[in-house]
């Protein structure tokens, strides 16, 4: 027993020992990393990775505003040098390259969305996300220093799912059956807006019931109707109805640029690990909508 005791002992003094060390190559990493600054004064910049599943997707983040906007490559804008992506995508700076393990773009996504969410409950995860960043380091998949990994890890615990935005593209009817071009990198941008642009105003939705589950479109209607009316949310649904195809997950897709009140509209209902997808519908008549799935739980305030 006593033995035990002396390993316990030495085990939590190595894991103190390099919490500290972790905190102080953190703080000396405010002065030799661009990032510092950017990070710690939550400066409205991007911040550029570039991850290199098959195929890549480019995910930019916003300090100020605390959003990430992501944006699917194509497999030739994968295969082109970082300089190159930054110049396609007229990037503030070179993207931070990384390959993960996973080759498999929505596997990747999915895990680091599970990630995030696991975190605050299960820290131990944080050893896998360390060893992750290592053996990458070490096989020369990233060249993201440690001071870099560590500020951006500090990051990482402060965001979820909703904080991020897939930018999709419309798709267009083709006339023939020949490939269709892919849309211009400026078309697949998303311009965040900053807090003070935010307006606040009714955000107007529309609810489509996608999971098979008889009634769940009114009920979110009038879960969100109760809310507006209690003055905890202002939002207005236009109109609910049962979607045409089934969905296995929750999807909310954005008509409009006012991430911050889908956002705060994704947590009433639960939904902190799904991410927003953006698309443009000039004929919209709402400014989001949204896709209940076979995963929607109603909110224990609703019921």
């Amino acid at each position: 027993m006593e033995q035990n005791s002396i390993k316990e002992k030495i085990v939590a003094r190595l894991i103190l020992f390099t919490a500290l060390a972790l905190l102080m190559w953190g703080g000396l990493s405010y002065f030799t990393s661009p990032l510092g600054p950017i990070l710690s004064t939550h400066k409205n910049t991007n911040v550029n990775f570039l991850i290199l599943t098959k195929p890549g997707m480019l995910i930019s983040y916003n300090p100020e505003l605390k959003k990430g906007v992501i944006t699917n490559l194509t497999d030739k804008e994968t295969a082109l040098p970082a300089q190159e992506i930054a110049k396609h995508f007229k990037l503030e700076s070179i993207p931070y390259i990384l390959v993960p393990n996973t080759q498999n773009r929505k596997l990747f996504w999915d895990n680091f969305k599970d990630s995030l969410a696991v975190w605050p409950q299960k820290p131990y995860k944080v050893i896998h996300y360390i060893y992750s960043y290592l053996k990458m380091r070490l096989t020369k998949k990233t060249f993201i220093s440690i001071g870099d990994f560590i500020l951006i890890s500090y990051e990482l615990p402060y965001l979820r799912g909703v904080d991020f935005t897939v930018k999709e593209t419309q798709k267009q009817k083709a006339k023939t059956k020949a490939k269709q071009k892919t849309p211009k990198p400026e078309e697949r941008q998303i311009t965040l807006e900053s807090k003070q642009q935010e307006e606040d105003s009714i955000l107007v939705v529309e609810v489509f019931n996608a999971s098979g589950h008889n009634g769940l479109a009114s009920d979110v209607a009038r879960y969100l109707r109760n809310l507006n009316n209690e003055g905890t949310f202002k939002v207005d649904v236009i109109n609910f109805s049962t979607s045409s195809e089934r969905q296995n997950k929750t999807k909310i897709v954005a008509l409009t640029k006012r991430l911050g009140a889908l956002k705060e509209l994704s947590k009433h209902l639960g939904l902190t690990n799904t991410e927003i997808h953006y698309t443009e519908d000039k004929n919209a008549i709402c400014e989001a909508r949204i896709y209940l799935g076979e995963d929607f739980k109603l909110p224990k305030t609703a019921k």
